[in-house]
């Protein structure tokens, strides 16, 4: 709580045609009694008021901005524009900053008054302020008015041809929301700017970056102003913020959160209405500076304005920005001034700098953390400026997380939603690690996606989320799920690590400077290529693809994707053998043994659309019919139909939206017991022997892990091959040199054929030596997906000619 604040000037006598001693100053002094050198040589002190003279309420110098309206977001006295050399001017308010804590912006706007007046030494501004005074009686509700004014010469060298870029988000005011940030960036233009101070802040961050200087600042409350300054850090003027509006909090949401390898979404119900969330401008622009130099420091530096692509923003990158960080050692999670989204321009994104933190999911805890301490917050802001009282986050998670991924998860999530309780006035409720409801895998999630957006039926189905690292696949029979689980196959093992391998012939498909392509490695070209084919994948299957085609080693590259996405089926097609030998799946004795329709989501499911004629994948298309026939071989099963796997109309989407509906009702989700993972091939764990069909259920510590023998792997690369020859697939190729056994599976007698699988066999040996560890720390996989990966990564050295 500000003290009191007394004016004195000996000229209030005369203005308000009263004696000096009718005026009363403080306890007995009046206007007539005081001795103004009493205060200021410090013989009178008053320790319960703040003293001005009139005079030291305004600043020394008039200073300006050599530009029309340069400040859109302030407050400027109305009345007559101020001109200088022909040239209309914008004025920084050349009053003591002290009297903010006296007055809302709004209401020392209206007592300030700025007109141009022509004398004989030049052009002059007269600032007049009014100031409501008690001092006639000793009731301070019933004050006086007392105009001051000061005139001021305007002179060349007090304008500033240049304006920072100056911004504070978010724009409202709501009860309870106590997380505003400002930034501020020179430009470049040092000192034909000013600097800035905004007193009300909690936390200061400068930083100088190449040449330009720039600032975060944290505030609990909305600015009223900011201090403009020169080099030296004298006040030269002020900025008063518009005061925004106040939103009523009234409603409630439940917000879908599906963060993921490559790209994180974010789906909101309200009222019964799911929509994806829509990133409302929330920006107070303070300064008008050019767009070019504006939009690429706030991509870069703070919060963007707009989100890119401007047509379809979400889902966002899952890549986090330091740059600029403070360099405190203590705990360095403070979002937005430590680490923010970043929103990478095609043209722009450079992984390997060392401000660019990919791999969030599975990696780099502190950076993830702060990740989705700035994503929380940001879609907080977005809420509460929409009147939301209450939020129920609802998340998704890879059954492929370790028992200690998926916990650390749950309370990174826990952890900041108590900080944005205390932040943001909204009631945040998070669930824990055992909600099934709430904290669900995204097998479930998407399932609950297909059942309720797209209507399709889960009474003998499959479901496969597909993203970056994960495949999430969960097994349905009469909307009761019977199995789910997660295998580390994905879009960056069906694409990203192959163009990886090969820089030359991915630089010369996609008309790319090879430059910048060449140094990147594992997660950082993973990252750079998603948001590269998420901009222009959809423009060059329908544009280019077909022209392509004809190139060896386009085909060799779809080659190993059809082999990568065939494993994935045969696998499928293994889990629903089991389910049936083990009683959980077509359980009645009249039912024929038939495989399921698979309906297939998620950033990664697009690659089906790079296997198919014209690049887009259909019903009709022929790698649909080879799909089918993978699951059905797996399976074991006599089924003769082709059941057809559906791909998603919105890739990407179906998980964040699913976590927010659930009109269907499905059953079998909060089984207590455990669904460990099928093995789909033999192998041993500490010389303990797990035959193919059988479950992974060991605990404990794992010193030995051994696969011995490839049967299963080999068996679905000789049926694949035969399938290629007995569909008539003309769009994918059989191995060159792969030469089929008598019988699927049986030990290959060609010299090809033997090569590769003993480098295949070296290659997956290579990875079992680090499976080691408690079971509850080890992300688990299928000896079956392991050697296909093993398998993918030996043929795509092959084609890359490594």
């Amino acid at each position: 709580q500000a003290k009191p604040l007394l004016i004195i000037d000996q000229d209030i006598s005369p203005a308000w045609g009263k004696p000096p001693q009718d005026i009363w100053i403080h306890e007995e002094q009046t206007l007539a009694s005081l001795q103004i050198q009493d205060l200021r040589n410090g013989k009178i002190t008053w320790s319960d008021v703040e003293w001005k003279e009139s005079k030291d309420l305004f600043l020394e110098e008039f200073r300006f901005v050599d530009q029309d309206e340069a400040l859109p977001g302030a407050f400027l006295p109305s009345g007559t524009k101020l001109t200088f050399q022909g040239q209309t001017i914008t004025a920084l308010i050349p009053l003591n900053p002290i009297l903010l804590e006296y007055f809302t912006p709004e209401d020392l706007i209206a007592k300030v008054e700025l007109a141009q007046i022509n004398s004989n030494d030049g052009p002059q501004v007269r600032v007049t302020l009014d100031l409501p005074l008690s001092g006639m009686t000793d009731d301070p509700r019933r004050p006086k008015n007392y105009r001051v004014f000061k005139d001021y010469p305007i002179k060349e060298e007090n304008a500033l041809p240049e304006v920072p870029v100056l911004e504070v988000w978010p724009n409202f005011r709501a009860e309870g929301w106590r997380s505003y940030y400002a930034f501020y960036y020179d430009a470049e233009h040092g000192k034909e700017t000013f600097q800035v101070y905004l007193p009300e802040a909690k936390e200061h961050h400068p930083f100088v970056d190449g040449r330009g200087a720039y600032q975060i600042t944290y505030l609990e409350e909305f600015p009223s102003f900011i201090e403009c300054q020169d080099s030296s850090r004298n006040s030269i003027g002020l900025i008063l913020l518009k005061s925004p509006e106040t939103v009523r909090l009234g409603d409630r949401w439940k917000v879908g959160v599906d963060f993921g390898t490559s790209f994180t979404n974010i789906y909101v119900n309200s009222n019964g209405l799911s929509e994806q969330l829509k990133l409302d401008n929330l920006h107070l622009k303070v300064t008008e500076v050019l767009t070019e130099t504006r939009r690429p420091v706030l991509f870069e530096y703070f919060v963007p304005e707009s989100f890119i692509p401007a047509d379809k923003p979400l889902p966002l990158s899952s890549v986090l920005t330091t740059r600029g960080k403070s360099d405190k050692t203590q705990s360095p999670d403070f979002p937005i001034i430590d680490g923010r989204i970043y929103v990478p321009d095609r043209n722009r994104f450079e992984p390997l700098r060392g401000w660019i933190e990919t791999d969030l999911k599975w990696k780099n805890y502190i950076p993830n953390k702060l990740f989705l301490k700035h994503l929380a917050l940001h879609i907080s802001a977005i809420a509460a400026k929409q009147g939301v009282q209450q939020i129920q986050w609802c998340i998704s998670y890879p059954t492929a997380f370790s028992r200690r991924d998926k916990n650390r998860y749950a309370k990174t999530w826990q952890d900041l939603s108590e900080e944005l309780q205390a932040q943001t006035g909204i009631r945040h409720i998070c669930p824990d690690s055992n909600d099934v409801g709430l904290f669900k895998s995204e097998s479930l999630a998407i399932a609950q996606y297909f059942a309720d957006q797209e209507k399709h039926d889960l009474i003998r189905t499959t479901c496969i989320d597909m993203g970056g690292g994960t495949s999430d696949i969960s097994v349905w029979y009469k909307n009761k799920l019977i199995h789910q689980c997660s295998v580390l196959l994905a879009g960056r093992h069906l694409l990203s690590d192959f163009l990886e391998l090969n820089p030359n012939f991915f630089a010369q498909l996609f008309e790319q400077n090879l430059n910048e392509w060449d140094r990147l490695t594992e997660d950082k070209f993973s990252a750079k290529l998603d948001v590269f084919l998420r901009l222009e994948s959809e423009n060059w299957l329908k544009n280019k693809r077909d022209f392509a085609e004809d190139d060896p080693k386009f085909q060799g590259l779809l080659q190993l994707m059809a082999i990568g996405m065939g494993g994935l089926y045969y696998y499928v097609g293994i889990i629903l053998g089991v389910l049936e030998q083990e009683g959980k799946y077509q359980k009645e004795e009249k039912e024929s043994r038939k495989i399921t329709p698979v309906y297939i989501g998620g950033n990664g499911s697009r690659l089906l659309n790079w296997l198919a004629e014209r690049g887009k994948f259909l019903p009709t298309s022929e790698v649909n019919d080879l799909l089918s026939q993978m699951l059905t071989k797996g399976s074991g099963f006599d089924d003769r139909m082709l059941e057809k796997t559906r791909l998603s109309q919105r890739p990407k989407d179906e998980v964040a939206c699913g976590l927010v509906l659930g009109r269907t009702k499905l059953t079998g989700l909060d089984r207590k017991t455990e669904d460990p993972l099928i093995a789909g091939e033999d192998c041993k764990i500490n010389g303990e022997f797990i035959e193919w069909r059988d479950r992974l259920e060991f605990k404990g510590n794992i010193q030995q892990l051994e696969i011995p023998d490839l049967i299963q792997l080999r068996t679905f690369l000789d049926d694949f091959h035969v399938s290629l020859k007995e569909l008539k697939i003309e769009e994918i190729l059989p191995l060159q040199d792969y030469e089929l056994g008598d019988e699927p599976g049986e030990e290959p007698e060609s010299a090809y054929n033997q090569a590769l699988w003993r480098n295949t066999e070296r290659e997956l040996t290579n990875v079992l030596l680090n499976m080691k560890g408690e079971t509850d720390d080890i992300r688990a996989e299928p000896p079956f997906i392991m050697g296909l990966k093993a398998l993918l990564k030996v043929l795509a050295k092959e084609w890359a000619g490594k």
